[in-house]
């Protein structure tokens, strides 16, 4: 039986849609799932953080020389670019760059809703 690309069922097989055209997910997670790719997202978009030294003190554990691959690989993947003026570089993110944002707050989201620690109920409460 030829496969069409659709959710099919056969003899107990699933095979997804996806399995044989383009993954879109996978496509992302190539790009932006690279450690620290999305730290550095996120310190250029919330924290407005543009020079190299910045975001590098901002994330304890991340080292210059991987900091600068990895901004070199956002750079060539359309992520973010390099401004030089008056002999000093910042990084500012593209509209690529930007579209990212979206993803971030849906990692916020996630990570205030399941991964904050919870508040026992009298703590939520205003005082009256």
């Amino acid at each position: 039986m030829a496969r069409k690309g659709t959710a099919e069922k056969e003899e107990g097989k699933i095979y997804p849609l996806l399995a044989y055209q383009a993954d879109p997910i996978r496509e992302s997670v190539k790009w932006l799932g690279r450690k620290w790719t999305l730290l550095i997202l996120r310190d250029m978009a919330f924290l407005k953080l543009t020079k190299f030294g910045q975001i590098l003190r901002n994330n304890p554990g991340l080292t210059p020389r991987v900091l600068s691959r990895r901004l070199r690989q956002m750079q060539q993947e359309g992520l973010v670019e390099r401004v030089v003026a008056d002999d000093k570089v910042a990084y500012r993110l593209t509209s690529r760059g930007e579209d990212a944002v979206f993803i971030l707050l849906a990692f916020l989201r996630y990570g205030i809703r399941h991964h904050l620690p919870s508040q026992p109920a009298d703590a939520a409460r205003p005082e009256s």
